[in-house]
């Protein structure tokens, strides 16, 4: 596994450099999500799983977490209805899909009721087997939802509205004093991972390190940078995991799986963007921040989406560890009092 992940970071690196080198948004991690998902297509052995994730999730948490300022909830009001109609976004957004991948795509009720959630891979494919859900179809689903959306969004959002460009590398020397930065780096990444553990967070590999990142900024205690090197070294991971998810699948299990997976897509960024324009128009808030708050994209990667247009990653943070709670609060209930036909 590990030289098949050593293979997947070369090629993704490689996918980096070409996206980099053509003015593409977030190209870490978009040029090495598409070399790797060519790479798997082609049969060549590379791997991922989410042992290998989860270090370059802890740095991109650090990352995020290091955005978090002593102001950042002095505008917390204005926070307050875009959290509000949270739950009815993803009821919305929820009963479209299901019903999609019911009717349309003619999945079985279970199945179409997990594939169409939109909550995480790892927590959708555990509940889904529990409740009779084909766990294979609703894993590729929402792999597929999660690569187009992180693809498709960033293009979007720099025709619409602003460029969307590579997160902001800091880079280091080797002087005293940036190395001290870096410990403190390190030190937030393994006290996050182990207190993520503990706690049992949500995406404790990405949410323990950023917490304790956040923590340490906003008291003042600190204010380091992870360096250049390591934070696109975790982008390209990030890729990669991505880009991975498709090994093994014949082509025409894949291109069935995408066709499927981009209706469900146009469905939800179609719903999400209406959402964030209406919450806009009533409270003022840059309709792409709440676009990225309310994506059915990743947590971390919709937050280096925010950090690249230099908004506000924290309130994008808030939006995406809310809607994880209360996918896996409300998924499991909704499926016992209303299961699906």
């Amino acid at each position: 596994m590990i030289l098949r992940f050593a293979a997947a970071l070369t090629v993704g690196a490689a996918g980096g450099v070409l996206f980099f080198a053509a003015g593409a948004p977030l190209p870490w991690v978009l040029g090495s999500m598409a070399a790797c998902a060519a790479a798997s297509i082609a049969g060549l052995p590379i791997a991922a799983s989410a042992a290998t994730r989860r270090p370059m999730a802890a740095v991109i948490g650090v990352v995020l977490g290091s955005s978090f300022r002593p102001d950042l909830f002095d505008h917390a009001r204005e926070w307050i209805v875009p959290l509000a109609m949270l739950p009815l976004f993803l009821t919305s957004a929820a009963l479209l899909c299901v019903t999609y991948f019911r009717r349309v795509a003619g999945f079985d009720p279970a199945t179409a009721y997990f594939a169409g959630m939109p909550g995480g891979i790892a927590e959708m494919v555990v509940m889904g087997a529990e409740r009779g859900a084909d766990e294979r179809t609703v894993g590729l689903i929402h792999a597929a939802r999660i690569f187009l959306v992180v693809f498709i969004l960033p293009f979007l959002i720099r025709l619409v509205a602003a460029p969307v460009t590579a997160a902001p590398l800091p880079p280091v020397t080797g002087d005293t004093a940036n190395w001290a930065l870096v410990a403190w780096a390190t030190g937030c990444v393994i006290v996050g991972l182990v207190l993520g553990r503990l706690l049992r967070l949500p995406a404790w590999h990405l949410v323990g390190p950023l917490a304790v990142s956040a923590a340490v900024h906003m008291s003042g205690i600190a204010d380091f940078r992870i360096p250049g090197w390591a934070l696109a070294t975790a982008q390209v991971g990030l890729g990669a995991t991505i880009g991975c998810r498709f090994v093994g699948l014949s082509l025409r299990v894949l291109l069935r799986t995408l066709l499927l997976a981009a209706g469900s897509t146009v469905i939800l960024l179609a719903v999400t963007i209406l959402w964030a324009v209406a919450i806009a128009a009533v409270t003022g808030i840059d309709p792409v921040l709440l676009t990225l708050a309310y994506s059915p994209g990743g947590l971390a990667e919709m937050s280096m989406v925010s950090l690249s247009l230099a908004l506000e990653p924290g309130f994008v943070v808030i939006h995406h560890l809310a809607r994880v709670v209360l996918v896996l609060v409300g998924a499991p209930i909704a499926f016992r009092t209303s299961p699906p036909r």
